[in-house]
């Protein structure tokens, strides 16, 4: 029986969902901000917010990994991991919009 298990374990594959896409997508971007030279933009006064959207970058893609790893804890296949967070995605750029419309 422990065969099995030392089997299993072995045949681990990379399964590409779309949430280690956005998960790798919002990590790209904070990197990018981190190694971006920073300039100040005309001769108003300059509101250094880089920092935070790094922070922000940071924070979404370790949601979007945890997120993504529960929906592999609960869902073995993987034609339906993304159907559901193709729908997950969708949902919360849907609810970010409503949001931000309502806001303003």
């Amino acid at each position: 029986m422990e065969e099995k298990e030392v089997q299993k374990e072995k045949n681990v594959k990379l399964r590409l969902t779309p949430l280690n896409i956005v998960s790798a997508v919002f990590l790209v971007i904070a990197v990018w901000l981190l190694l971006e030279e920073k300039k100040p933009r005309g001769t108003a006064m300059y509101i250094d917010i880089s920092g935070i959207l790094v922070g922000f970058s940071f924070l979404i893609a370790i949601i979007c990994f945890v997120s993504d790893q529960i929906f592999r804890k609960f869902v073995p296949e993987l034609k339906k991991i993304w159907i559901l967070e193709c729908f997950f995605v969708v949902i919360t750029i849907l609810l970010i919009v409503v949001i931000k419309i309502s806001i303003y």
